[in-house]
C-alpha cells in the first residue's frame, strides 16, 4: 500500500480543479457521451462537459461549446469530436487537446500564459500560441486545416511549420510525406455562421462585471440587466416573469468527482449557477451577486432530504451554513422539490406534482445528497479509438509541484542525428496544386531528445601518439689481428 501511495502521490500533486466547458448554442440533432460507459444522450444547453466527453452532430446539425479560457469550439455536420484532455495542473497551467475524428470544426481561442492548447485531426495537429481562428476537416481520406487569423504551429510526422492567416494545408494521413500547402482558402456555408457567433461572444458587455469568467458572459447581456446595489455591489437581474425563482427549471445530473450538478433550462443559466450566489431584494426580485470565486460549483444550494423526497433551494451570498439551522432564504415557497430514489443518476423536478405543506416535518436538511451506487459497467467499458489518436498531452513545465526521479545515465555514448529543416510545399499556383512525396528519414540506433538549453559536454582530447625513438648510429667493427703478421 506505501508504494502504491508513493506511486499516486506525483499524480495527486499535479492534478487543480477540474475544468468543465459549456454547450452552447446548437441546431437539429447533437448528442454527448460524457464517459465511455455512458448512452448518447441530446446535448441540452449548458450542460457541462469534462475531459474525455464525446460530441457528435447527425445530418445539417450543427453546435457551439465555450471553453472556461474564453475559447470556443463549433462543430459542423456530421462531425464527431473528443476533449482528448482538458485538465489543469496544480500550478494553475491549463492543458487542452480537442480531437476532431470525423466533419467540421472551427476554434477560435488564444493560449493564456503556459497553457497548451492543441487540436488535433488525423494525421496532423496545431498548437496555438496566440490568438487565431481555424477551421478543420477530416475527410476520407483527406485532412485540411485553414487559417483565418493569427498563426497556429502545424506538425505532423514529416513537417513543422507555422499556418499563418490565409493559408491552408491538406494532407493525407495514410502518406504522411504527402501534403499540399496553400494560400488561398475556399470559402464553406458555414463560415458565415461561425463569423456571426465570433462577434456576438466578443462584443458583450458583462466581461467588465465578470472579467474572470471567461464564458456564459454573451447571455448575460441578452437575457437581463446589470443594476447597482449598497451591499453587494453589481449584480444581475434576470428578465423573468412573476413567481419566478433560480434552480426551480432544469434538472440535477449525477457528475463523479463534483456531484448532483445544476442543468438549467434557462437560457442564460450557466454562469447564475455555477458561480456566486442568488439573494432574493425586497421590491427588487432575485438577483445574482458574481463574488470574486472562480471555482466551478454544481449549485449552491441547501438540500432537504427525506427517504422518497428531496427539496432544495438557493444559498445567499457570503452564507456560511451548516446543517440542522435553517438557512437565510429558507422558505416553502422557496424550496423546489422532487422524488428521490438513491440509486438514480438524475434528479428531475417536472416529475414532483405536490408541495409539501410542513417539509421539515418528514424531511431535514443536508449539505450534500449520497452518491449513488458506482455503475459496474465503466470499469471494462472501451470506446472505438479515434482517427485523431485521441491522446493526451504530456505538458512541461518548470514550476511543477513536484521532480521528477532523474533518468539513468546511458551506459553507452548516444547518437544524436543532425536537426532535419522543416519541408514546405507551397503552392504558388492557385489552379493546380503542387503535390510531393517525401521520404520519411529511417533512424538507426537511438535517438535522445535533449531539452531546449542543453549543451553537449566538451570531448577530452585524445592523447598524441608517441614518436618512435631513432635508430642508433652504427658501431665501427673492432680490428681483429693477422696471425701471420708480426706484432710490433
Amino acid at each position: 500500500m506505501k508504494r502504491l501511495v508513493l506511486w499516486l502521490l506525483p499524480i495527486a500533486l499535479s492534478a487543480g480543479q477540474a475544468r468543465y466547458a459549456r454547450v452552447g448554442d446548437y441546431d437539429g440533432n447533437v448528442q454527448v457521451q460524457l464517459q465511455a460507459a455512458d448512452d448518447w444522450q441530446a446535448a441540452q444547453r449548458n450542460l457541462p462537459l469534462r475531459e474525455m466527453s464525446w460530441l457528435r452532430t447527425e445530418g445539417p446539425s450543427r453546435v457551439e461549446v465555450e471553453l472556461d479560457d474564453g475559447s470556443v469550439l463549433r462543430l459542423g455536420p456530421d462531425s464527431l469530436a473528443e476533449f482528448s484532455d482538458y485538465t489543469r495542473l496544480s500550478t494553475g497551467q491549463r492543458i487542452t487537446l480537442i480531437s476532431l475524428d470525423h466533419g467540421l470544426a472551427y476554434f477560435t481561442g488564444a493560449a493564456e500564459g503556459k497553457d497548451t492548447l492543441v487540436v488535433a485531426v488525423p494525421g496532423a495537429q496545431v498548437t496555438i500560441h496566440q490568438g487565431a481562428r481555424l477551421r478543420f476537416e477530416a475527410r476520407d481520406p483527406w485532412s485540411q486545416i485553414a487559417a483565418s487569423d493569427g498563426v497556429a504551429r502545424f506538425s505532423s510526422p514529416t513537417a513543422e511549420f507555422d499556418l499563418n492567416a490565409g493559408q491552408m494545408v491538406k494532407l493525407d494521413p495514410a502518406h504522411p510525406a504527402r501534403f499540399v500547402l496553400n494560400r488561398e482558402i475556399p470559402p464553406l456555408e458555414t463560415d458565415r455562421w461561425c463569423d456571426e457567433r465570433d462577434k456576438v461572444l466578443l462584443s458583450t458587455t458583462s466581461a467588465a462585471h465578470v472579467p474572470a469568467l471567461n464564458y456564459g458572459q454573451a447571455d448575460l447581456d441578452a437575457y437581463g440587466v446589470w443594476i447597482q446595489t449598497a451591499d453587494f455591489g453589481a449584480v444581475w437581474k434576470p428578465k423573468a416573469p412573476a413567481g419566478w425563482a433560480p434552480f426551480r427549471n432544469g434538472r440535477w445530473l449525477w457528475y463523479d468527482g463534483l456531484g448532483y450538478t445544476w442543468i438549467g433550462d434557462d437560457a442564460w443559466g450557466w454562469l447564475p449557477y455555477h458561480y456566486g450566489r442568488w439573494m432574493l431584494l425586497e421590491g427588487t426580485g432575485w438577483i445574482w451577486a458574481p463574488g470574486d470565486s472562480t471555482v466551478f460549483k454544481p449549485g449552491d444550494v441547501y438540500w432537504l432530504k427525506s427517504a422518497k423526497l428531496v427539496g432544495w433551494g438557493p444559498l445567499g451570498p457570503g452564507e456560511d451554513w451548516k446543517p440542522p439551522a435553517a438557512p437565510r432564504l429558507y422558505l416553502n415557497a422557496n424550496t423546489t422539490y422532487a422524488v428521490y430514489a438513491p440509486e438514480s443518476l438524475e434528479i428531475d423536478p417536472a416529475s414532483f406534482a405536490s408541495r409539501p405543506k410542513e417539509p421539515l416535518a418528514t424531511a431535514a436538511f443536508a449539505l450534500a445528497l449520497p452518491s449513488p451506487p458506482f455503475p459496474a459497467a465503466r470499469l471494462d467499458a472501451v470506446r472505438p479509438l479515434l482517427r485523431a489518436a485521441s491522446s493526451r498531452a504530456v505538458p512541461v513545465s518548470t514550476e511543477t509541484a513536484y521532480e521528477p526521479p532523474p533518468s539513468p545515465a546511458p551506459s553507452e555514448p548516444a547518437y544524436v542525428p543532425p536537426p532535419q529543416p522543416p519541408v514546405v510545399v507551397v503552392n504558388t499556383v492557385q489552379e493546380v496544386p503542387v503535390e510531393v512525396d517525401v521520404p520519411v528519414p529511417v533512424y538507426l540506433g537511438i535517438i535522445v531528445v535533449n531539452p531546449p538549453g542543453y549543451k553537449a559536454p566538451t570531448p577530452a582530447p585524445t592523447p598524441k601518439t608517441p614518436p618512435k625513438p631513432a635508430a642508433p648510429p652504427p658501431q665501427p667493427k673492432p680490428k681483429v689481428p693477422d696471425p701471420d703478421k708480426p706484432v710490433k
